[in-house]
């Protein structure tokens, strides 16, 4: 599937949608009836809109580049979770809106392959979009070189009525493999990429 596009099945009427980032190996899945929208910021992979008249029901997937646990082997994912995707990045994700409340977090959940935090909070946007409460649930894992973040959110007094639409907007996210769990020494293998080293003692 090319990048930007829905691929539907073949057959008269398409339940589901694919779409897949080509740079990344992202790939999304989500009900035909979902439109997709552009993207608002830099770092965002797929914007979609939830039929969802005046409650405005959204979901995206983001993604920036964050190199810095790639040596980490697999076994310390969940500890990179842990120190750094809790509760202060989701204070600094949330900062721009207004009378922010949290309902709930989870700090032992996944995002396609990677070990995630999500919250389930309550806002208001901010003061340059109009003005609205809202609630949304919100998952971010760092997979390999990259820091995803996939959120939905609609009216606040609307919100039950997506909540399991959004889980499985969060459900059908997966990532290209880019960890071995054979790796020698449980770690990337760096050594390949200096190539044949000459050691003059």
């Amino acid at each position: 599937v090319a990048e930007g596009l829905a691929s539907f099945s073949s057959v008269s009427r398409a339940d589901y949608a694919v779409w897949t980032k080509t740079k990344t190996g992202a790939t999304v899945s989500f009900p035909d009836t979902w439109k997709q929208l552009n993207n608002q910021q830099p770092d965002d992979l797929i914007t979609l809109s939830v039929p969802s008249g005046e409650d405005v029901a959204v979901c995206r997937l983001r993604a920036s580049e964050d190199r810095r646990f790639i040596i980490y082997p697999t076994r310390l994912h969940p500890d990179v979770r842990n120190v750094n995707f809790t509760d202060e990045f989701w204070d600094s994700y949330t900062a721009s809106y207004d009378n922010v409340k949290v309902v709930r977090s989870e700090h032992n959940a996944g995002l396609g392959r990677g070990f995630a935090s999500m919250t389930l909070i309550s806002y208001v946007t901010p003061p340059d979009e109009p003005r609205s409460e809202r609630a949304g649930i919100m998952a971010v894992t760092n997979y390999f070189d990259k820091v995803y973040v996939a959120e939905c959110s609609s009216r606040a007094t609307s919100y039950p009525e997506y909540h399991q639409g959004f889980l499985a907007f969060f459900k059908s996210i997966n990532f290209k493999k880019s960890y071995h769990e054979l790796s020698v020494g449980d770690y990337r293998n760096f050594l390949k990429d200096w190539g044949t080293i000459n050691v003059p003692f």
